[in-house]
């Protein structure tokens, strides 16, 4: 018997997704699917289009087994700090054999030796790495040029592609956690992920997003498996989406305005509180100040996810304070999934969270699932109706036979 964890955001579930999955069982050969799946607010710094139960249920119609929840400081955190939460927790379930994830690349080989290089950089790249940093271009950025020339080849469409990005932030966490879980990868198929071109059957979330918001449902169905089209409907239909970052304009704006202390907020660096605060004053909504404060070495998507901390009231020091989630909240499952749950509460130290009424007799630390909650009743903010707050304490965890 064999056990397979993926990383997920599902936002929305489409084809590709579909085939990921499929393949990666096929691949490893597994018996059972956990998925590690970011709440209501994602990494690339903006809300979920729909609720993490409504994708929880489209995740466990696709094929996966038991849903788990990354936490929120994790989930809306860098590339780095994502990838170690949600390691951190495949692994501590003890009871996974296989982690798969999508990559531009296809080949495990080249992105592990790379992640083993990262993990112990010699000096002299260092220094190399250092000199593109001093022209002002983001750490991602100088760390592609500095690869490229300190191993005399171009490796562009290794680290410059978001998939390989994380696929490589993966085994940089497998590494550095010991663990025995054994990384797999699975080509990507069709438009990279944030193109906005469409294939025969395959388009990006970003795309997919797009058409959400513009309304255009009559194509989702070419994209998307018939179930999602329909678990997203309903969500629409119920005043419950598409939830997108502009709900949440006036609210960012009076944080920023209302001295917040904006330069304790993580990855705020180099007096970058000072442009936020600025522009705060300048404009009313998310995306302008965004397009305001970015530069070639301040990205959007960093900059989403920093109004997310100031949004959710995520501290700076968050970070250092833990070594990955300290619980196991469970979203959802089907008939294996719960075979599943058993065994792992037969074999992991960490307490699990099924119910969430009974989480501060579980947690003797309540603070990161707090903020899950916090999440919540911040994302319920942006619903056309019913938006009320404790729907963590009302959804019960899903359950599929």
């Amino acid at each position: 018997m064999s056990i397979l964890g993926v990383i997920v955001e599902y936002n929305p579930l489409h084809n590709g997704h579909i085939y990921h999955i499929k393949k990666s069982i096929e691949t490893t050969g597994a018996d059972f699917v956990i998925a590690i799946m970011s709440g209501n607010f994602v990494q690339r710094g903006i809300p979920s289009i729909i609720d993490k139960w409504s994708r929880t249920e489209a995740a466990l119609l696709s094929g996966i087994d038991l849903v788990i929840e990354l936490p929120t400081i994790y989930a809306v955190s860098t590339a780095e700090n994502f990838a170690y939460g949600a390691v951190k927790l495949l692994d501590s379930l003890n009871v996974i054999d296989y982690i798969s994830f999508g990559s531009e690349l296809g080949s495990i080989d080249k992105l592990y030796k790379i992640s083993k290089f990262l993990l112990n950089e010699p000096e002299d790249y260092k220094v190399i790495l250092k000199s593109y940093l001093k022209r002002g271009i983001t750490y991602a950025k100088a760390r592609e040029i500095a690869l490229s020339e300190y191993f005399g080849a171009n490796i562009n469409d290794i680290v410059g592609n978001p998939n390989n990005i994380l696929g490589i932030e993966y085994i940089k966490s497998l590494i550095k956690i010991n663990s025995s879980i054994k990384p797999v990868t699975i080509k990507r198929l069709g438009p990279g992920y944030n193109s906005m071109k469409t294939g025969d059957s395959f388009a990006s979330a970003t795309y997919l997003r797009e058409v959400i918001i513009n309304k255009d449902y009559s194509i989702l169905s070419k994209y998307m498996p018939e179930y999602s089209v329909e678990i997203l409907k309903r969500c629409i239909d119920k005043g419950h989406g598409p939830v997108t970052l502009d709900n949440f304009n006036k609210i960012i704006t009076y944080l920023l305005r209302n001295n917040y202390s904006i330069e304790n907020v993580f990855d705020v660096t180099e007096g970058l509180q000072n442009r936020i605060k600025r522009a705060s004053f300048l404009f009313n909504n998310a995306d302008e100040i965004i397009g305001y404060i970015k530069t070639k070495r301040y990205t959007e998507s960093r900059i989403r996810r920093i109004l997310l901390h100031v949004l959710l009231g995520i501290e700076s020091n968050i970070y250092s304070r833990y070594d990955g989630p300290n619980y196991i909240r469970i979203l959802g499952s089907n008939k294996k999934g719960l075979e599943l749950l058993g065994m792992i509460k037969s074999k992991t130290e960490k307490p699990i969270i099924t119910k969430v009424s009974d989480y501060k007799k579980i947690l003797s630390d309540t603070y990161m699932f707090e903020k899950d909650i916090k999440a919540t009743d911040i994302y319920t903010l942006a619903y056309k109706n019913d938006p009320v707050s404790g729907l963590d304490f009302t959804k019960k965890f899903i359950v599929i036979k």
